[in-house]
């Protein structure tokens, strides 16, 4: 995979590097380690279920009760905005939440407690994850395969791209750092890798193909929740693949095939996009120019960091966990100026 290449020297000649910083100055600038201080922030959950934290190995469950209690304090730090809003200027501190990859749960449990509040949230759903007949996503088939008991064999190789690897099963603490191992490298992959992974595993250690827990939202249930006031539909690309490891045509065709599929189900194109993974390797720069010649007008990441001083097609966004209300509080507020 090529390196995430944050600047281009320029040539030495004025009139060259006076082209060359044109030309910068129009890319989209990627998130760097060390963000500007600001006090805007966009929240990113993923899925909102009662499941205990020991059967949740990829991190992505908050509870709803907490989550209720997240976003009622998040409600008394910050002003609420959509997520289209959040890059505007802003008098208060301000905030939008988002929702990745359009599970169930988003709908039961996680909707009830943003209507009650009155806050606005953006649903960021995957394509052909709406189809009736779609398979579960990678790392919840992982889970089934990896993490939850049943017969098979102890150890397993699998070939993903181009990493090979041992996975030991044969106790629950290997079985999780199996499950750990492998999920690091498939983010960096595309669907076609994570599916080969899948059918070794699955020939290996059968289970069942599906379970209620890891259900997604129907195109009908996508439509309802974008025809309500408070909610956005914005598209997370047809099959979830990182982008970054996709040949340019297939990354292309992620971002324009999944807005024209979204726009033909609820009558208008979505404005916003989120990056699987969202991290730096799994999105090139490259990728954000074609999201904006696609049609978004905003395009968010997995880096954590304030709203200020961000591209609008590399907006950070903070991963929230199963935070205390002080973990909670600290990861909001870290970016500010200092009193």
């Amino acid at each position: 995979m090529a390196p995430l290449r944050w600047l281009t020297d320029p040539p030495t000649p004025a009139r060259a590097v006076a082209g060359v910083r044109r030309r910068w100055q129009q890319r989209p600038a990627w998130p760097r380690r060390w963000r500007p201080r600001g006090q805007d922030v966009v929240l990113l959950y993923h899925r909102i279920a009662d499941v205990d934290e020991a059967d949740d190995p990829g991190g992505m469950v908050v509870p709803p009760e907490l989550f209720r209690r997240h976003m009622t304090a998040v409600g008394d730090w910050f002003d609420l905005v959509p997520a289209r809003d959040v890059l505007r200027s802003h008098d208060r501190p301000t905030a939008a939440v988002t929702l990745d990859d359009g599970y169930l749960d988003n709908l039961e449990h996680a909707a009830p407690v943003l209507r009650d509040l009155c806050i606005p949230a953006t649903f960021f759903v995957v394509a052909d994850a709406l189809q009736p007949e779609a398979p579960e996503y990678w790392w919840d088939r992982l889970e089934h395969l990896l993490v939850e008991p049943g017969p098979g064999a102890d150890r397993v190789r699998v070939t993903a791209g181009p990493h090979t690897l041992d996975l030991d099963l044969a106790t629950p603490e290997s079985s999780r750092r199996a499950y750990d191992g492998i999920s690091a490298v498939l983010q960096r992959q595309g669907h076609e890798v994570a599916a080969e992974v899948l059918a070794t595993l699955e020939a290996a250690r059968p289970r069942q193909p599906s379970c209620a827990r890891h259900r997604r939202l129907s195109a009908e249930q996508v439509r309802a929740l974008a025809g309500e006031e408070l909610f956005d539909v914005g598209s997370h690309t047809c099959t979830h693949s990182a982008l970054a490891a996709l040949p340019g045509p297939a990354a292309r065709e992620e971002l324009t095939s999944s807005r024209q599929r979204l726009a033909d189900l609820l009558g208008e194109a979505p404005e916003l996009l989120a990056y699987p993974y969202g991290s730096v390797g799994a999105v090139l720069r490259r990728n954000a120019r074609d999201a904006r010649s696609a049609g978004y007008r905003a395009a968010f990441a997995n880096v954590a960091g304030p709203v200020e001083g961000s591209s609008a097609f590399a907006v950070p966004r903070i991963t929230v966990g199963r935070w205390s209300l002080g973990q909670l509080h600290a990861a909001v507020t870290a970016f500010r100026q200092p009193a």
